[in-house]
C-alpha cells in the first residue's frame, strides 16, 4: 500500500540577554578578506555527482590558531564548516541549481557568512535513485570582556559591564535517498560581525514537494538540530552558570505531498 505524507514543522532557539546569560558576541574579521562564490546548473538525462566541503576557523587569540588552546585573555575562537554530497546511482532525469556564497568580511543581521541554496528535482530511470546530504555548523567560544569594547551601543553596559565566557556549538543538516525528487534546501550562518550588536545565527530549511500536482517525491528525507550551549552570567562572567542541551531528528519515507522543516537558531546579546 502506497502511502502519501504530508509534514510541515518549524523550530527556532533563540538565546538573548536577559541579565544572566548573555549569549554569543560572534567575532571581528582579519584584515584581509575573501569571498568564494560558486553556481552549477545541471539539465541532463545520465548520472551526476557534486561534492561541497568547507571547513573554516578564525580567532582574536593573541597566538593565533596554533597558539590555542589556550584561548587568549578576552579572545574568542570561532569555527564553520558546511557539507554537500549529491549522487545519483544509475540513469535519471537531473535538474540541479546550486548556489554557494561565502565572504569572510563582517556581516551585519539580515546578511550571512555563509549561504546555499540548492534546488534539485530527479526521475530515476528503472529504479535509479539520488542521494544529498547537507550539513552545517558553527561553534564559537570566548573569554569574558568588558561589554563596552564588545557593542555599539552605549547601553550596554547597563546590562552587564562584563560580557561572560560561553562555548556554543549549534549544527543542522538533511539527508534525501530517492527515486523521484523535489527537493529545496537553505543553509546559511552568520558568526563574523563588526561587533556583539548582532546576533550569531544559524539556519536550515528542508522543502520536499511534489514532482508535479499528483505525483509525489518518492523515498525517504530526515532534518536534525542539535544544540549545546555552555555560558557564565553577568555576575560571574568567568564561571559556567548555564547549560543547555537540544536535539530534534525528523524522519519520513514513503509518497511524500510534502514535507517541510524549517530550523532556526540565534544567539545574541542584541535580537
Amino acid at each position: 500500500m502506497k502511502k502519501t505524507i504530508i509534514l510541515a514543522l518549524s523550530i527556532g532557539l533563540l538565546f538573548m540577554a536577559t541579565g544572566f546569560a548573555m549569549a554569543d558576541r560572534g567575532i571581528d574579521p582579519v584584515p584581509e578578506t575573501q569571498g568564494i562564490v560558486t553556481s552549477t546548473t545541471i539539465d541532463a538525462v545520465g548520472n551526476f555527482e557534486s561534492h561541497t566541503e568547507l571547513a573554516w576557523t578564525t580567532t582574536t587569540s593573541g597566538g593565533g590558531l596554533s597558539g590555542v588552546p589556550p584561548l587568549g585573555e578576552e579572545a574568542a575562537y570561532y569555527e564553520t564548516v558546511y557539507t554537500e554530497d549529491t549522487q545519483s546511482s544509475g540513469t535519471g532525469l537531473i535538474l540541479y541549481d546550486k548556489e554557494l556564497d561565502i565572504e569572510t568580511g563582517a556581516q551585519i543581521s539580515g546578511q550571512y557568512n555563509v549561504e546555499a541554496t540548492k534546488q534539485l528535482t530527479f526521475v530515476g530511470i528503472d529504479g535509479a535513485r539520488v542521494y544529498s546530504d547537507e550539513f552545517i555548523m558553527v561553534s564559537g567560544s570566548a573569554n569574558p570582556t568588558a561589554t563596552g569594547n564588545a557593542v555599539i551601543c552605549p547601553f550596554g553596559a547597563d546590562v552587564s559591564s562584563q560580557f561572560p565566557a560561553y562555548c556554543n556549538r549549534v549544527s543542522a543538516g538533511s539527508t534525501i535517498d530517492m527515486t523521484v525528487a523535489n527537493v529545496r534546501t537553505t543553509s546559511t550562518d552568520r558568526f563574523v560581525m563588526p561587533s556583539g550588536d548582532h546576533p550569531v545565527e544559524l539556519n536550515h530549511d528542508i522543502l520536499v514537494t511534489e514532482l508535479v500536482d499528483g505525483i509525489p517525491s518518492q523515498g525517504s528525507a530526515s532534518a536534525f538540530l542539535r544544540v549545546l550551549i555552555q555560558e557564565g552570567s553577568s555576575g560571574d562572567p568567568a564561571n559556567m552558570t548555564e547549560r543547555i542541551e537540544f536535539e530534534e531528528t525528523t524522519a519520513i519515507s514513503g509518497d511524500i505531498t510534502l514535507f517541510e522543516k524549517v530550523q532556526h537558531y540565534e544567539s545574541g546579546m542584541v535580537r
